[in-house]
């Protein structure tokens, strides 16, 4: 990338509309905004009128829209955050010039299948999969394909991992349905050591700070993730027992048969 194109990837950073304010659009904002000394501009649309209201409230570059298209006429680039399900009604009929960039977060909602809902724009369309740990920047966000102005966004916001296919985005996104699944196994851990006579405060306190700790080893790179879960154990000790006996081998294939039911769904 030469520096004539790093200057311009900033500049189109720096005018961000988004269309549908839930919680990825409120992590984006504050993920952009927050303790920031150069947070862009950022139009948002009139959907989710009380969190855009909110966010225009805390931050003053943020603006709201009178409409969706209004967002679209003042962005270089417009990242689409709706429901999937009420993109037809959100996007239909809109006009998006071929000089913005588009950013799609719409699970399971293909590159062309969005160009057409667009009136077969000729600008470019990038997916991505923003998680809301993007408010802390501490997130890598999967994106398809590599557009230099996307990843410059998402450098902000904790990193960008751009990948080759469509293809290769939906595996990506089926992981990330495993997120509430992890927090129920930890809910599922505290609701035991309650039915053993532990107060829920301080069974819930201890497998918090646990699991923190598992999260902090997840920052070494230099040991892959069988390496960390074998310098956990002891051979015969407790955590071997338990990894051995509960995550056997039918365990495990039945977590890789949902995720290939989802990833099925998702194509």
């Amino acid at each position: 990338m030469t520096m004539d194109s790093l200057d311009t990837d900033t500049a189109a950073v720096g005018r961000i509309g988004i269309i549908g304010v839930g919680e990825i659009a409120r992590a984006l904002v504050e993920g952009l905004c927050e303790g920031v000394d150069d947070p862009p501009e950022i139009f948002l649309s009139p959907r989710g009128a009380s969190a855009a209201a909110e966010l225009s409230r805390r931050y003053a570059g943020v603006h709201v829209c009178a409409d969706n298209q209004d967002v679209i006429d003042r962005a270089a680039v417009v990242i689409l955050a709706v429901r999937p399900d009420d993109r037809d009604e959100a996007l239909t009929g809109l006009a998006v010039d071929g000089d913005r960039v588009v950013v799609s977060v719409l699970a399971g909602v293909g590159s062309e299948e969005l160009r057409r809902t667009l009136g077969d724009t000729g600008a470019p369309i990038v997916r991505a999969i923003p998680l809301p740990a993007v408010r802390q920047r501490t997130s890598v966000t999967v994106t398809c394909p590599s557009h230099p102005v996307v990843t410059a966004l998402f450098e902000r916001l904790g990193g960008s991992l751009a990948v080759a296919d469509e293809a290769a985005l939906n595996v990506f996104s089926a992981l990330t349905a495993t997120i509430t699944s992890h927090y129920w196994y930890l809910a599922t851990l505290t609701d035991w050591a309650v039915r053993q006579g532990i107060p829920s405060d301080a069974a819930e306190r201890y497998v918090r700070s646990l699991f923190q700790d598992v999260g902090r080893a997840l920052s070494d790179e230099s040991r892959s993730l069988p390496r960390l879960a074998a310098d956990h154990e002891t051979p015969n000790g407790i955590n071997e027992r338990i990894r051995s006996t509960w995550f056997d081998a039918a365990n495990a294939r039945a977590l890789n048969a949902a995720l290939d039911e989802l990833l099925a769904d998702l194509r």
